[in-house]
């Protein structure tokens, strides 16, 4: 074997291995942050995608934002919490407690929510100084994964 060979050999074999090692980095993290996050932020759901313009400007349709697990008792009016209805979740403010119940409202609406029950609860945005932390675009990523996962197994790439 020429010296040319082994060298061309040698640069393809580091370039494979660099992409192997990346693409493990990257699933690796994919699989274990959620896990890590759910942990230290006490809940199920530790990640959640903005789907409708209610909080804006705050919060953007497809921003990714991080949830801290909390209950009706623990949130405190003017954050922003995460609370369980008919149509799933809702990412709203808290406006104020009033009977018992929850009064939360999207930044961009007009009108306050339907009351909301303290057990509905399930988490708080978390916070990076005075705003809530979120990482732009990353969410149209996490609404798109169902369907990426529905044509990989209709086309058999399970």
């Amino acid at each position: 074997m020429d010296k040319f060979y082994v060298n061309a050999m040698k640069k393809y074999f580091i370039s494979a291995t660099k992409v192997l090692v990346y693409l493990a980095f990257v699933g690796l993290a994919m699989y274990f942050t959620p896990k890590v996050l759910s942990r230290s932020l006490n809940t199920l759901y530790p990640l959640a995608t903005i789907t409708s313009g209610s909080m804006w400007p705050q919060l953007k349709v497809n921003d990714l934002i991080l949830m801290k697990g909390a209950t009706g008792d623990e949130v405190e009016a003017g954050q922003i919490i995460i609370f369980k209805n008919q149509r799933g979740f809702t990412i709203h403010r808290l406006l104020r407690k009033e009977n018992g119940k929850l009064i939360t409202k999207g930044d961009a609406n007009n009108v306050e929510d339907v009351p909301v029950l303290p057990q509905d609860v399930i988490g708080r945005a978390v916070y990076v100084g005075k705003k809530p932390f979120r990482i732009p675009y990353l969410g149209l990523i996490a609404r798109n994964l169902p369907q990426i996962r529905a044509l990989q197994k209709l086309s058999g790439n399970n």
